[in-house]
């Protein structure tokens, strides 16, 4: 500034003799135009000094961001690595009351006391998925899950550590000794365009297996989820595609089955299945399977025929602890018709047979399922669609087990909602139960719905009353963006002896409702 004051006053001075020989008026014009050359030379002196400026604070920003490049750049095999997830929270209540010293005929064999099941709890599910794609052909993918309920899944407001070290016995009153468990949910390596054949894939470690109408594979994701060990190899073309899956099942039976047979009771507790869907019929599929199960750990405890219910209990008839051995075959036609907005229809029919040995019993497994369901859409604006859906599976009879489920998916957060009802409590053996439902769109980020079933045994349970009850659901669900979803439901159980018998809850009336929050990316 002082160098432009300079050069001002000189340039006044050499103005100066000029300046007395002319008039007031003229001395100002020039006084002013003086003013505004040196605005004008100030203003270009601020602008050079701001140049300079920008570029020291771009040269200072390109250097922090190559810095921060350098630390933060993942070098990998693998273009691209994708991130997925998904973040769940269900806020449950439950109102209703337990049987007095009732032993349930369920898979928990123990006596209640006279209490109400009243309360509240919140399910949290947390998934990080991280795919690795190598090729246009290889891709493998790991998912980390964690499942809790709030406030018994780590310690809270209670305070938390060790009196010693992490891990260490001694542990201070404070800390309620409860972790929250991560868990690999899915670990998989994918190989397509086998042999140069674009219709051949394989897929081996752990990961979800969804086939069909998930009534024998499906992922149960409104719970913890299924997933399992294994491998399988698809061919997949446009007229017809088979599955073939040979998977390793969880044992409860405490063999260590990752040892060599002859050093164990030989617990190989597996399954294989050959799944075949032909996709040449119109609108429609047609598949046709085989699915064995090796389960010397029972065909209840090799994992099959369980599902947890809203009360935190399984769903399913538990066979006796024994060895198993038993196929499953079966066939389902599903598909759309050109019949007011549409009309979709699908019926399966399954049955198996085998054996399940054990302590004084030897049963014979010879029974089947059929479910069917048609539902007509009214209106594609709205969406407006009425549907009816039919269960029949075979119960125990004199030395026969009856049906055994294998991994339905009974509840899903999308498709079918909720099979058999929101409290999944109605099971999906020894069971003939009809439904009625109905569900909107009101706009395109709402849908509506209300559900009525009633249930009964296949098979008497004895002197008890055949009858498992009514239920009643209504349920909404609001689309906030396309990676999250807001659901409600609330659900009427009227329970009769046989319901009340399988979960020792009284005949009398049973609430449950939800709220839930997912978001999937």
């Amino acid at each position: 500034m002082r160098k432009w004051m300079a050069w001002s006053a000189a340039f006044a001075i050499a103005l100066g003799g000029h300046a007395l020989a002319q008039t007031p008026e003229d001395l100002q014009k020039q006084l002013d135009t003086m003013k505004a050359k040196v605005t004008a030379l100030e203003a270009e002196k601020a602008v050079a000094d701001n140049v300079q400026d920008e570029a020291a604070l771009e040269s200072q920003i390109n250097s922090l961001s190559e810095r921060y490049l350098a630390g933060t750049t993942v070098k990998s095999a693998a273009n691209p690595v994708s991130l997925t997830g998904e973040f769940r929270f269900r806020n449950s209540w439950t109102f209703g009351d337990n049987l007095p010293g009732t032993t349930p005929r369920g898979p928990f064999a123990f006596s209640t006391p006279a209490e109400e099941h009243d309360g509240s709890y919140t399910d949290a599910l947390v998934r990080l998925g991280f795919q690795y794609d190598f090729s246009r052909d290889v891709t493998a993918f790991a998912e980390l899950q964690a499942h809790w309920a709030f406030g018994d899944g780590a310690s809270t407001n209670s305070g938390s550590f060790d009196s010693f070290s992490e891990g260490g016995s001694n542990r201070s009153s404070l800390d309620n000794g409860v972790s929250t468990t991560v868990r690999a949910h899915q670990a998989w390596l994918e190989v397509r365009n086998l042999f140069n054949r674009p219709e051949l894939s394989s897929r081996t470690g752990r990961q979800e297996i969804v086939l069909g109408n998930q009534f024998h594979f499906g992922n149960a994701d409104w719970y913890n989820g299924y997933a399992f060990d294994g491998t399988r190899w698809d061919w997949d073309s446009e007229s017809f595609s088979l599955t073939a899956l040979v998977l390793r099942l969880a044992t409860q039976d405490l063999d260590p089955n990752q040892n060599p047979s002859f050093r164990n009771s030989h617990d190989d507790d597996e399954l294989y299945s050959l799944y075949f869907t032909l996709k040449t019929i119109k609108n429609h599929q047609l598949d046709i399977y085989w699915i064995y199960v090796n389960g010397h750990g029972g065909a209840f405890d090799n994992g099959s025929g369980v599902s947890t219910g809203s009360l935190g209990n399984f769903v399913g008839d538990p066979a006796f602890i024994g060895t198993a051995y038993y196929h499953t075959i079966g066939a389902r036609i599903g598909g759309m018709l050109d019949v007011a907005a549409g009309l979709d229809w699908n019926l399966e029919f399954a049955y198996q047979f085998g054996d399940n040995l054990g302590p004084g019993f030897d049963l014979d497994i010879d029974a089947f399922a059929l479910e069917a369901e048609v539902g007509l859409t009214f209106n594609k604006s709205s969406m407006f669609r009425a549907y009816v859906r039919f269960l029949w599976a075979t119960g125990p009879e004199d030395d026969e087990l009856g049906y055994v489920t294998l991994y339905p998916n009974r509840h899903a957060n999308g498709g079918f909602r909720a099979r058999y009802g929101i409290f999944d409590l109605i099971p999906m053996t020894n069971v003939i139960t009809p439904q009625l439902g109905i569900h909107f769109d009101p706009n395109a980020q709402w849908t509506i719905g209300a559900t009525i079933l009633w249930a009964t045994t296949d098979e008497d349970l004895g002197a008890i009353e055949d009858d498992y009850g009514w239920e009643i659901d209504v349920w909404a669900e609001y689309r906030y963006s396309e990676n999250l979803v807001f659901n409600i439901g609330l659900a009427f159980i009227f329970a009769d002896d046989a319901l009340e018998a399988i979960w020792a809850i009284d005949d009398d009336f049973q609430f449950y409702g939800y709220f839930q929050a997912r978001l999937l990316f």
